[in-house]
């Protein structure tokens, strides 16, 4: 009985530590079978490696690197029987429920007492083989590994990410490899640079000027690198929409739609004379056989000089006419088509209209359950890749609240529905504030959920992620993200740049609507344990301990919007007693504002204004230098600036407010000349129309400086002479905000006495009318002069001959503009 009970035990005992040794072994994506055979393997110092074909060469180059740094093994390649076998095989054995597609990816991994073998097809298969090999090796503490017999393949054929670097970031080589090396190693086998003017362009060489645009050299490189990890590199190159970055480019405006749209000129022979000098340069770039040629988003078609055109046919058919030219050309150079299919969706009599071998990129990024798009794609009869996104572009961080559900959603959705892959994308907006970096649990999520969708779990997958980025198991580090992934955590990039004396934006549709004391107490509360989390392991962890600066700055960055919060509050109660003050001069004395004015002192009692200001100022100037070191590490640095533009004009903010205050007031922050426009009807403004004002100057002229802004094309004459233009239109682009604001040196244009101010301006889309917004300070030598745009102008409509000079009118403006300072020369900014 004694000798049963013990045997009992040591079996239970073998079958607790099988299990736990089990436990270690996580490997991501997670292999389809995976079966736990008893023993391990031990590596030794005379441990060989052998291939079947040069073509694994580089593999096994990866699993002598990955010994060495995790056990000093250093293996030789030989050519006899050795104890890792690469094999290159005609078929796998015991593989029934692949689909053929998908055949040349799938590889066996045996892990015996005295071998490892690793086979299979072709050299691809192979390599992701050892990908699950270096992901176990890189985890074990001594030198044995547990033995498994391992038989893997993808659920989807492709399976990547697009890489935006046209808004801002734009990887350095080494980051470009780091992020390639990255998708690699759980196994993605495609990387889509999103590149609009990142080319360094023979024919067009003003393109992509001062941006870090890639050079031939630098793609060559990135191509190799990535052949070698056997990631495709398909280049996403606009053909139609989001053109805005070149076409507010004054020498190639004669492409687009009308000065100012994101869009080519489809109507225009020029236009694809134009685009197939750029294409090719690209198809001799990258040897892919396929491109992707964009295509999403083109709003501004059917606006200008294409609108003709639409009336007489369709929306659809303009579009689909252009896919097909763009098609030829694609087909006239040996590539194959990808494309976005938004507006294909939007119009889905387009469907019927492509050729049948393009492939639709299908995007969508809310966090649904289900996505029916996937099954119009399906029934349409063309081949189509989900896209989801990792949710890079309006936070702080990453809003992975979203980003996750939508790329498990979307890729079940996908698969169900015969799809031939997944992308998932990352987007620059608005400058690309967000480290890329925190996007890589995304990637390595999407990962899974195109290789083994069925073993899926989002929480063993985090634990399994950190666990191998980091190098150490432990939950602590999957914490920080969850904190930081919290709501209450993360910081819309509009808001942490806004204007401190202008209330708080009203929440997106994906924001908690929480008021800020429930954010600051929240982030004062999680922020201390995240810190200590960061000291903690950042001097201990295997690998990417780089990583943690990037999360200490993310600390910092929360602890100063707490303090920018408050400063927020205190300010606007002190605008507020200076209105009710002024409420009370103008009227009899009312209870009930005086009693207002009492709570909000009650409010200010203990605290100092001053001290608050330059709290935010004296943390954003350290902010700005560890932000700017954290970017140079990552990215080149062109587009930097932006970003720096941004500290630096919110610290000028702070610092204007603090010199307001020595005077003893507080304005309003907003421009205030108006918008103005020309009268059609009760409904209406003109869309072409001309203004004027006339001044008298007659003191001599010290300094004149005027901005202008256009809704959305207005030129700028003084006394007859043709001054400026803006014609840039909000985008998703930062540089192309620039573009929407001219401040100009006007002195050149005025004269003693009378002076003539003409604006022409032109509104293509939209029902606002054609307006503008214009003020100048000009200095004598004995006064300022400020002249705005308001209803003294005149103004008539420009297609009129006859029409008569009428007052403008005035109307609120879409977006919150900031006023500019004429003293630091610094322009307005049009709040996002």
């Amino acid at each position: 009985m004694k000798r049963t009970l013990a045997f009992t035990f040591i079996l239970l005992l073998n079958q607790f530590i099988l299990g736990n040794s089990e436990m270690k072994i996580r490997i991501i994506p997670t292999p389809q079978i995976l079966e736990h055979v008893n023993g391990t393997f031990n590596f030794s110092p005379n441990s060989t490696i052998s291939i079947s074909d040069v073509s694994l060469n580089f593999t096994a180059s990866e699993i002598i690197k990955s010994l060495e740094k995790a056990f000093d093994v250093h293996l030789k390649i030989v050519s006899s029987r050795a104890d890792i076998e690469l094999k290159i095989v005609k078929n796998l054995s015991g593989i029934i429920k692949i689909n053929s597609d998908v055949y040349d990816q799938a590889y066996q991994l045996s892990i015996g007492e005295n071998k490892i073998v690793i086979k299979s097809t072709t050299a691809r298969g192979v390599f992701y083989g050892a990908m699950s090999l270096i992901q176990m090796i890189d985890k074990c503490d001594n030198n044995s590994l547990q033995c498994v017999n391992i038989t893997d393949w993808p659920d989807m054929k492709v399976r990547g990410i697009s890489d935006d670097i046209s808004r801002g970031q734009v990887s350095t080589l080494t980051n470009f490899k780091r992020i390639i090396k990255f998708i690699a190693r759980y196994k993605m086998n495609t990387y889509m640079p999103y590149l609009e003017d990142m080319i360094q362009f023979e024919a067009y060489p003003t393109i992509g000027q001062f941006r870090g645009a890639l050079s031939k050299e630098e793609i060559r490189e990135i191509v190799d690198f990535a052949e070698k990890h056997f990631v495709e590199v398909i280049p996403v190159f606009q053909t139609l929409g989001h053109y805005d970055n070149i076409l507010t480019q004054p020498e190639f405006v004669e492409y687009a739609d009308f000065p100012g749209a994101a869009s080519l000129d489809v109507t225009n022979e020029k236009t694809y004379q134009f685009l197939e000098s750029m294409l090719k340069e690209v198809f001799e770039l990258f040897p892919s056989k396929y491109i992707n040629i964009g295509a999403d988003e083109s709003y501004d078609v059917g606006h200008g000089n294409s609108k003709e055109l639409v009336n007489k046919s369709s929306l659809a058919e303009v579009h689909a006419q252009h896919y097909k030219r763009v098609y030829d050309i694609c087909k006239k150079y040996g590539k194959n088509v990808m494309m976005y299919g938004d507006i294909l969706l939007h119009h889905r009599e387009i469907l019927e209209m492509l050729p049948r071998d393009i492939i639709i990129v299908d995007w969508h990024y809310r966090a649904t359950a289900s996505f029916n798009s996937t099954m119009i794609l399906k029934e349409a009869g063309l081949n189509y890749i989900v896209s989801p996104a990792v949710w890079n572009f309006l936070t702080t961080f990453p809003t992975y609240q979203i980003a996750l559900p939508n790329i498990q959603h979307i890729t079940k959705e996908g698969i169900s529905n015969n799809s031939i892959g997944m992308i998932n994308s990352n987007w620059g907006d608005y400058g690309a504030e967000t480290f890329k970096e925190f996007v890589l649990p995304g990637y390595a999520w999407s990962a899974q959920c195109s290789w083994n969708y069925e073993a899926s779990s989002i929480s063993d997958f985090n634990n399994s992620f950190f666990y191998d980025f980091f190098g150490i198991d432990d939950q602590s580090l999957n914490s920080i993200y969850k904190i930081f992934s919290n709501q209450f955590n993360q910081m819309t990039w509009h808001e942490i740049w806004r204007h401190p004396l202008l209330d708080l934006r009203k929440p997106g549709w994906w924001e908690t609507n929480s008021n800020w004391v429930e954010v600051m107490n929240w982030m004062e509360w999680t922020l201390p344990n995240t810190y200590e989390i960061i000291d903690k392991f950042q001097p201990i962890v295997k690998q990417n301990s780089d990583h943690f600066d990037l999360l200490r700055f993310m600390v910092y960055f929360n602890y100063w919007y707490i303090q920018k919060l408050k400063t927020q509050y205190y300010l606007s109660q002190k605008m507020n007693i200076n209105e009710w003050l002024q409420e009370l001069e103008d009227n009899d004395s009312e209870e009930e504002l005086e009693e207002k004015i009492r709570w909000a002192e009650k409010q200010l009692e203990d605290v100092d204004l001053y001290v608050q200001i330059d709290k935010n100022i004296e943390q954003l100037e350290k902010l700005k230098i560890d932000y700017q070191k954290l970017w140079l590490k990552y990215y080149k640095e062109e587009n930097l600036y932006m970003i720096v533009d941004k500290f630096n004009r919110l610290i000028s903010y702070f610092e204007e407010t603090k010199s307001e205050l020595k005077r003893g007031r507080l304005i309003n922050p907003q421009i205030e000349s108006k918008w103005i426009y020309c009268l059609k009807n009760r409904r209406r403004n003109y869309d072409k129309a001309i203004f004027k004002k006339e001044i008298v100057l007659n003191e001599k002229i010290t300094s004149a400086f005027l901005q202008l802004l256009g809704d959305t094309h207005a030129k700028l004459y003084i006394n007859g002479n043709y001054v400026d233009e803006v014609y840039a239109k909000r985008t998703l682009s930062l540089l192309v905000d620039y573009r929407r604001i001219k401040f100009l040196d006007i002195s050149e244009y005025l004269k003693t006495g009378k002076n003539k101010i003409e604006v022409r301006v032109e509104k293509f889309r939209g029902n606002s009318g054609g307006g503008f917004n214009l003020i100048a300070e000009i200095k004598t030598s004995n006064r300022k002069i400020l002249i705005t745009s308001d209803e003294s102008w005149k103004s008539k409509p420009a297609e009129s001959k006859n029409a008569k000079w009428r007052s403008a009118v005035s109307k609120d403006y879409r977006y919150i503009v900031i006023a500019p300072n004429f003293e630091t020369k610094r322009t307005s900014w049009i709040e996002r």
